[in-house]
């Protein structure tokens, strides 16, 4: 049986994703790091160790904020890379691209 006319794909307008899988994955663990040490609570809901005056929790969040904040720019590096990626394998292959 054939595929529908939607269903086929020339070899080179694969997605961004599958095109380019280890910047995906580095996307995703950044992503998934991000959403677990903040949702992980009993990484930092704890008073002791205390970091000069402040209870853990206090430095976690001081430290962390920063920390996602570069992982998220990371990310969006990495995104608009993929992207521009994707764009030069479509033009390679003879897509026109919008």
């Amino acid at each position: 049986m054939t595929q529908p006319p939607a269903a086929r794909t020339p070899a080179g307008s694969r997605s961004p994703v599958a095109a380019h899988p280890v910047i995906s994955a580095v996307i995703a663990i950044l992503i998934i790091g991000s959403v677990f040490f903040s949702l992980y609570v009993p990484l930092y809901a704890r008073a002791t160790p205390k970091v000069g005056d402040f209870p853990f929790f206090y430095f976690f969040m001081i430290v962390y904020m920063p920390v996602v904040g570069i992982a998220t720019g990371i990310v969006l590096l990495l995104q608009r890379r993929l992207r521009t990626l994707s764009d030069d394998d479509g033009a390679a292959s003879g897509e026109v691209t919008r």
